[in-house]
């Protein structure tokens, strides 16, 4: 059984959501197991009713910071800043009631910075920094990546952009307002043959000696490019309609609305339009699909991601590589195993991560009601040969996914669970037995 409960606060539906693991991929495993307790464990979520919201996970199910953007405009996207150094400030802070970190959101109008660590009250109206002159039209999602000692972010929005920009004075400066974005933007086109062509999501690749970035759109395509030499991308890959299965393929175009990468990033999922989900490989620089998750659901895609169980230093890396979440308009939530064929004979066979068929005691002291245990489904669906649903989970009646994603196994709170933030007011939160 899988361990079900809310997180409830805000007054319209959750948009977009991140965990604090994203920022403090280079800590060490070893640094941070031995310093687990203090660790922050905190989830950021956006909202249709004008704020963010961070919710310290080890203090329960209430929000205990609340984030009110300009003009109370809906939040589009949210994320942490990518700087391992803050890990190392965070065991002075904690006790204190500080929050170590740096957090981005983003509006129809804007991208802003809050500076957690200046806050003085539990509800936060002015933001640090203002990046507004990245933006061209409403973003549909943010995404972060380090390079050495450096950070970037990438913007994707409706203008057929992806706009990355290094914020590598960002550090010193983002407490005081005057950093700006625009002075070393870069500006990659999507899709050059159509004017009308939206980016919906963008994703940098994981583990890469280069700067490498996904970017795809409506157009049905997925864009491969070397960040630092972005004329033009390094690959392009067309999508193609399904042809194998009924009439939701057939009314559906492909449109990509979701991407996530691999944690060794050999693999790039991409959720789609017409129920299924793609899994790309990278032959040299070249993108080319392995194999298509299809069955599954019964209408689109809208988020779809490699989960990170195993720990983004852990020997599990290869095993996460078969593991991708697929989350679909239907109300369900897929689990699947994309077979060794595609993962790489040294990836792990993951059925035997979930043999457990409870999870022991409860996760958190919940405050807005008890936890729900919730049956695995197990429903028969076809797709690629080497690919296989695990099991599948119900969202509730008339509730639809926006956003998806994973805490991994280092986590001192809710390990291997997945976040998905739906069209109620509500997160729904889904944690799996440990490794």
């Amino acid at each position: 059984m899988v361990h079900k409960l809310k997180l409830s606060g805000h007054k319209g539906a959750v948009t977009c959501l991140s965990h604090s693991s994203s920022s403090f991929h280079g800590a060490q495993r070893k640094k941070r197991k031995s310093t687990q307790n203090k660790y922050p464990s905190c989830l950021l979520s956006g909202s249709e009713d004008g704020t963010s919201r961070l919710w310290d996970l080890r203090s329960g199910t209430r929000a205990s910071l609340c984030i009110l953007s300009p003009n109370r405009e809906e939040v589009t996207s949210v994320g942490f800043h990518p700087n391992s150094r803050d890990f190392n400030a965070s065991l002075d802070l904690m006790g204190h009631g500080q929050y170590p970190f740096t957090v981005f959101t983003s509006t129809t109008q804007g991208v802003y910075a809050y500076d957690l660590r200046q806050a003085t009250s539990p509800i936060i109206v002015e933001p640090d920094n203002n990046l507004s002159d990245l933006v061209s039209e409403e973003i549909n999602q943010m995404a972060f990546a380090t390079a050495g000692v450096n950070a970037y972010l990438v913007v994707a929005d409706d203008d057929g952009y992806a706009r990355v920009v290094a914020l590598d004075n960002f550090g010193e400066n983002r407490s005081q307002g005057n950093f700006k974005s625009s002075d070393n933007c870069k500006a990659l086109r999507h899709d050059t043959t159509s004017p009308n062509t939206l980016v919906t999501s963008v994703a940098f690749r994981p583990r890469s000696k280069t700067l490498d970035l996904a970017v795809a759109g409506t157009n049905c395509a997925v864009s491969l490019w070397d960040v630092n030499r972005h004329r033009r991308p390094l690959s392009s890959f067309s999508i193609q309609r399904d042809e194998e299965e009924g009439a939701n393929q057939v009314c559906n175009p492909p449109v990509v609305h979701s991407l996530s990468w691999s944690p060794s990033g050999r693999l790039l999922a991409a959720g789609l339009g017409d129920g299924s989900a793609s899994i790309m490989a990278l032959e040299g620089r070249k993108l080319v699909e392995s194999c298509r998750l299809r069955g599954g659901h019964d209408s689109s895609v809208s988020g779809v991601l490699f989960p990170q169980f195993g720990g983004t230093h852990s020997s599990h890396v290869a095993a996460e590589d078969r593991l991708v979440v697929t989350a679909g308009t239907d109300g369900t939530i897929m689990l699947w195993d994309i077979g060794s064929r595609t993962a790489g004979s040294a990836a792990v066979d993951p059925n035997t991560m979930f043999q457990d068929s409870k999870v022991e005691g409860e996760v958190l002291d919940t405050e807005g009601g008890e936890p729900m245990d919730e049956e695995l489904e197990q429903p028969s669906v076809k797709s690629s040969p080497e690919s296989k649903l695990l099991f599948g989970m119900n969202l509730e009646e008339g509730e639809k996914p926006n956003w998806i994603i994973s805490s991994d196994s280092c986590e001192p709170v809710l390990p291997n669970s997945l976040f998905c933030a739906t069209t109620s007011n509500d997160i729904t939160v889904f944690t799996l037995p440990r490794l």
